[in-house]
């Protein structure tokens, strides 16, 4: 094992196997397994799925607002592409699923708590795109343009799987940035 704590560990291998698998494509003993440790172990840092996967959707909020951070002093433009060719890295090319998508086509069956957190990543990543388009002149409505590019990243991370072509996904957003500017 790494110098990381076992509760750290975990929480990186769910990961690993919720973007490759999402998150009812594993179970607990396969994780556990995963990592060379018995499920009581496991238990002790997690007692359970849900609660696992509550941490691990504040773990991407930490991660997406740590990054943003990275980025700050890029122009707006560039910081939306650079999230995009990130996500582009992180999901398509990667064989990943996205952490928000994943989950919202089983919106129905899950549960309550992690709704919370879920929907507390989106209203992040929506809340930095229209601190974004703030200071960036288009032709439509900001919140438009916001909930457009969150729409048309979704669309073309699936199209870009489908045609095996990531850079789909950027080739797209530069098209629809260009086509709602000023």
């Amino acid at each position: 094992m790494s110098n990381l704590s076992t509760k750290t560990q975990v929480l990186h291998e769910a990961s690993r196997m919720v973007l490759a698998k999402g998150l009812n494509g594993f179970s607990l003993q396969e994780l556990a397994e995963s990592l060379n440790i018995k499920k009581a172990s496991l238990f002790h840092h997690y007692p359970s799925k849900k609660i696992l996967a509550i941490e691990l959707y504040r773990f991407y909020q930490e991660a997406f607002l740590s990054w943003t951070k990275k980025y700050e002093n890029l122009s707006p433009e560039k910081q939306i592409t650079n999230y995009v060719k990130k996500l582009q890295t992180w999901i398509c090319e990667k064989k990943r699923v996205c952490p928000v998508g994943a989950l919202s086509l089983e919106w129905h069956l899950v549960e309550p708590e992690l709704q919370i957190e879920i929907k507390n990543l989106h209203e992040l990543q929506k809340s930095w795109l229209a601190k974004q388009f703030k200071q960036i002149e288009v032709r439509i409505p900001k919140q438009d343009a916001v909930i457009g590019t969150m729409a048309l990243i979704q669309g073309s991370i699936q199209l870009a799987r489908i045609n095996d072509d990531p850079e789909l996904v950027t080739q797209n957003l530069k098209l629809y940035l260009k086509s709602i500017k000023k």
